[in-house]
């Protein structure tokens, strides 16, 4: 007990403040509440129990609480009172049914309960008494049985049928009309689940529907659903069911409400007008696809012609800016690096198309904003990129309905045209100049021929005379020298003026720089100069005449020295050949002092020489373009040799001589034919042209506009050849074959590229040697005869 007093009499010597709050929170409690220590002692008691008893607080404080006025004062009394205390202090909370004396001296029927003050520790330091006048609880009572008979009252005069269910759906009560319409009682409803009362349509159904609902509410989620079921014997309508769950104080729920409203009317009027709707819908579906049908097709016509045309169309509006570009346009652009997106919105100088005049040089600034209907021409340019030259045709257009004014320009490309005309052109300069010179040099031959033959006999007359005078010797050796070296330019003129009937058979270019290296191989070992051959072993053979050959090698030989000689630049010149396609190519390469830019233009043409006076005539490469043109090749200067020179000599092939000879090509040839092909290019012309030429060769022909089309057709079908463009729109060559060694590598090998040839492409297509290279233009013989060349055998699908 001493344990108990102590702690007591700490809550007595509590702080005032707190005990002002704790008897504050006491007096908002409506029942009778007080605080009494361990040992029964009278701490504290609220407003509502000393109202009860007519006491203070000042009276009753330090009383014993079973002599208090509380408590009955009988010996019985007390020894309950003392063991309500006890069973307190041991942490139970006792209840007892007692009385007490109201101010007035009547005696109160109460409820009285005695619950443990427990501290942090959880240790009982003091005693909660509390009490509840039964009269009150029983006016509290009636209250609710008169309200809940009020609710009932109103939930039946409501027109739906309204239940009340367990969380489960089982039903707990319902309004009359509930009961009224299935003729049933609530004590024959209750505990019954709400889907066994009715008889539904498509019953396993609707049941799964009405069930999902109630599950949802009784998870704290509101649904409705439509149910047709009939009650008894009627017939078949249509409910609407609402269940809403409802929740308790403690937020849990307690039952689900469910409303079910009759709404067959207003279904049926509904599918009525769902059915009259859908007819007119129907109808106007119907007619609005005819009049799309009809405008889709004439859009597609119109889009597809101008699409389809070959030359270039934009249309401008009143301002001059872009508003449409045809694919052939966008193909133009892209040439120079301006995108599709980049188009739309610019105009014409904008997007580098400039006027040009009568010489194809753009025209003066204040030409560019002037609008010319009719044919102009004009150059597309951008920052350095190649010159493009157009023909445009261009005229005013006005769009009905849109209020839309502009102009309409078709552009047409005659680039090549151009550099075709100015190569002929250059050609019957060159062919005049030739001719010219082919009189004029035929009258110096003859008249220098008969000088030189007279000199040079007697300077061999002489000699015979002066072999013991050394002196005279030697100035007559330095006459017959001189005199055999002005022959020799002589006949290299007649030759270059006037090429003579050349002896033409089957020869092989190793065999002809075997011979002339040899020759000159001591030359230039004597100059420190050292001569490399790289040459092809099994190199096809072309029709040529040996001495001419020859001559054009010793003159590559005899260039290269030089110039490595007088610059003192470089020690080596190397000798290369291979076979390429249909062709047989020879590279002569130095690393001497290259040509310089301003020279390339004139490399080819009769006596332009960078050498000394009286070194050089100017006549050799002339000589050599003449003579590889006669072969059925070309002569180039590669770009890439830094430093040094580059020479590229490409001749025609024998075989491929004989097959460009036949006036047919036979396509039964299997040799070379095969099955499957597939033509990748954005040129839909080419692509046609060439899967047209290939379905008369018997083969079968796929195309594709673009790499990612390919791409796509590849992942479904195999191939025995791929006719690949290296640069195409959304994904180019490249990246499709890269994507192909990665996926498909048995078709990487079926790979051929394509190439307009120009310098980028070139750089790109060298990056991959193994490939086949078709350049364009190219003829279906070309085109076969590379075929040739790649399959040795019939090829089939099987062996892919």
């Amino acid at each position: 007990m001493n344990s108990s007093h102590k702690k007591s009499f700490a809550i007595a010597d509590a702080p005032v403040g707190l005990l002002r709050i704790l008897a504050f929170a006491f007096d908002q409690i409506d029942t009778m509440a007080g605080v009494i220590d361990t040992d029964g002692t009278m701490l504290f008691g609220n407003r509502s129990a000393l109202k009860a008893v007519g006491q203070t607080l000042e009276q009753v404080k330090g009383l014993s609480f079973r002599d208090s006025p509380w408590r009955s004062h009988s010996p019985e009394a007390k020894r309950l009172t003392d063991e309500m205390i006890e069973k307190a202090c041991r942490g139970e909370t006792p209840i007892h049914e007692d009385s007490l004396e109201d101010p007035n001296g009547r005696v109160v029927p109460a409820i009285f309960s005695i619950s443990p003050i427990r501290d942090e520790n959880g240790e009982i330091i003091a005693l909660a008494p509390e009490g509840k006048i039964i009269s009150d609880i029983k006016t509290l009572q009636t209250k609710l049985e008169s309200e809940r008979w009020e609710m009932q009252q109103w939930i039946d005069s409501m027109g739906s049928f309204v239940a009340k269910c367990t969380p489960d759906g089982k039903v707990i009560s319902c309004n009359q009309p509930f009961l009224s319409s299935m003729q049933l009682s609530l004590e024959s409803v209750q505990g019954k689940y709400i889907c066994d009362l009715t008889r539904m349509k498509r019953f396993e159904k609707n049941r799964e529907k009405l069930q999902k609902v109630l599950f949802e509410a009784r998870d704290g989620i509101k649904g409705s659903v439509e149910i047709d079921f009939s009650i008894e014997q009627e017939n078949d309508r249509t409910y609407l069911f609402n269940a809403s769950p409802v929740r308790n104080s403690s937020g849990q729920i307690s039952f689900v409400a469910l409303e079910i409203t009759d709404i067959s009317e207003q279904v049926r009027l509904r599918e009525l007008t769902l059915k009259r709707e859908k007819k007119y819908t129907k109808r106007l579906k119907t007619e609005v696809a005819k009049i799309k049908k009809k405008l889709e097709a004439t859009e597609q016509f119109y889009k597809n012609l101008i699409d389809a045309n070959p030359t270039g169309v934009l249309f401008l509006n009143h301002n001059g800016g872009v508003i449409f570009a045809n694919p052939k346009m966008e193909q133009y652009f892209e040439k120079v690096g301006i995108s599709n997106d980049c188009i739309a919105g610019r105009s014409l100088s904008q997007l580098h198309m400039y006027p040009a005049d009568q010489f194809w040089r753009k025209a003066p600034r204040q030409y560019e904003k002037e609008t010319v209907f009719g044919q102009k021409r004009m150059i597309l340019s951008n920052n350095g990129s190649p010159v493009y030259y157009l023909e445009v045709l261009s005229g005013p257009i006005k769009i009905p309905d849109s209020g839309v004014k502009g102009n309409v320009v078709v552009v047409n490309d005659v680039t090549e045209r151009i550099k075709l005309e100015s190569e002929l052109l250059n050609a019957r300069i060159q062919a005049e100049k030739m001719s010219s010179l082919g009189l004029f040099v035929s009258g110096v031959a003859h008249e220098m021929n008969n000088p030189l033959t007279s000199i040079l006999g007697c300077a061999e007359y002489l000699m015979e005379d002066q072999i013991h005078d050394n002196e005279a010797y030697g100035a007559l050796k330095i006459i017959i020298e001189d005199a055999g070296r002005a022959s020799r330019i002589v006949r290299n003129l007649l030759k270059s003026a006037n090429p003579q009937k050349s002896n033409q058979s089957k020869i092989y270019l190793n065999d002809i720089i075997d011979y002339v290296v040899n020759m000159h191989m001591e030359q230039a070992h004597k100059k420190d100069i050292r001569i490399i051959l790289d040459l092809c072993e099994d190199i096809r053979p072309i029709i040529g005449d040996t001495a001419q050959l020859q001559q054009v090698v010793a003159n590559f030989l005899q260039n290269a020295v030089d110039a490595i000689e007088e610059s003192g630049i470089g020690d080596q010149i190397i000798f290369r050949t291979l076979n390429q396609d249909e062709w047989v190519i020879m590279e002569i390469e130095d690393n001497g002092p290259g040509i310089p830019e301003e020279n390339l233009p004139k490399l080819f043409d009769p006596f332009f020489t960078t050498k000394p006076p009286g070194k050089g005539t100017g006549l050799g490469l002339s000589i050599n373009y003449n003579v590889i043109q006669k072969c059925g090749g070309f002569i180039s200067v590669a770009q890439d040799a830094q430093p040094g020179t580059r020479f590229i000599v490409k001749i025609s092939s024998v075989e491929s001589q004989e097959v460009s000879a036949k006036k047919k090509i036979d396509p039964d040839d299997a040799t070379c034919l095969p099955s499957e092909v597939l033509i990748v290019d954005d040129e839909k012309t080419l692509c046609r042209s060439l899967s047209e030429y290939f379905r008369e060769l018997g083969c079968r022909a796929d195309t594709a506009f673009n790499g990612f089309l390919a791409m796509e057709i590849l992942k479904k079908k195999n191939y025995d050849l791929i006719l690949l463009d290296l640069k195409m729109p959304v994904m180019g060559g490249i990246e499709l074959y890269q994507y192909l060694v990665t996926e498909r590598p048995e078709l990487a090998k079926k790979v051929v590229f394509m190439s307009g040839y120009s310098g980028m492409e070139i750089q790109t297509a060298s990056s991959f040697p193994h490939i086949p290279v078709l350049r364009k233009p190219f003829s279906p013989k070309e085109l076969l005869g590379l075929l040739s060349n790649i399959y040795e055998k019939p090829i089939s699908q099987q062996e892919l």
